[in-house]
């Protein structure tokens, strides 16, 4: 299949177009700093890019199957780079007639908020209250989308090793997961039907 990745270069977007392509995907990674990206070989494919500029997002997502967004807050006081980056993904994706958008937000938005322990709860309530903000509004544009949308709300992220075990719940707590795991569950949702139309925690 063949998907493109925003935040590709992030912590967690570098695991993600990894494991796609050792799933076999053909992988585009977009970003402002693709060029740094070490591996991937000849068929990894790199545009470099502003998520924020509307015209080159369209340009990039033409023929693609499917697209993964892992976009990252550029600071604590950023409030729309999630919100507005997702905006030019889905008005590119519904141009292009593409229908699989997944998407990494994090667990405690919305719905989720009942999962989270109350260290979290006090950190998005105030050192990353901009950020929970920001992914409020991304959501909500995900959900208002006619797309086949996933979105991931990701437990707290940590640079572990993958445990390849893992849950997908909305009503268990969420603790702590690998960016491995988280990546390896985003490539698995661009094939998988489950959870469409649908927001769903993880977390080890």
């Amino acid at each position: 299949m063949r998907v493109i990745i925003f935040g590709a270069t992030g912590k967690t977007g570098r695991h993600v177009w990894r494991r796609g392509t050792e799933e076999g995907h053909d992988v585009t990674v977009f970003g402002r700093s693709v060029a740094t990206l070490d591996g991937g070989g000849s068929t990894l494919r790199r545009v470099q890019g502003d998520v924020l500029d509307a015209e080159v997002v369209r340009a990039a997502v033409a023929d693609h199957d499917a697209v993964i967004v892992c976009l990252g807050s550029t600071g604590l006081r950023d409030r729309s780079t999630l919100q507005l980056g997702t905006r030019n993904i889905v008005d590119a994706m519904e141009h292009h007639d593409i229908e699989r958008l997944v998407v990494l937000s994090a667990a405690g938005v919305r719905r989720s908020w009942a999962q989270i322990p109350w260290s979290s709860r006090l950190l998005f309530m105030t050192l990353l209250r901009n950020i929970f903000a920001d992914h409020e509004a991304q959501e909500s544009i995900v959900e208002a989308s006619p797309l086949d949308w996933i979105i991931v709300r990701s437990a707290v992220l940590t640079d572990k090793p993958a445990s390849g075990s893992y849950t997908a719940s909305n009503t268990e707590t969420t603790g702590r997961i690998s960016r491995e795991d988280v990546a390896d569950f985003l490539v698995e949702q661009i094939t998988d039907s489950t959870h469409v139309r649908s927001a769903i925690s993880i977390t080890s």
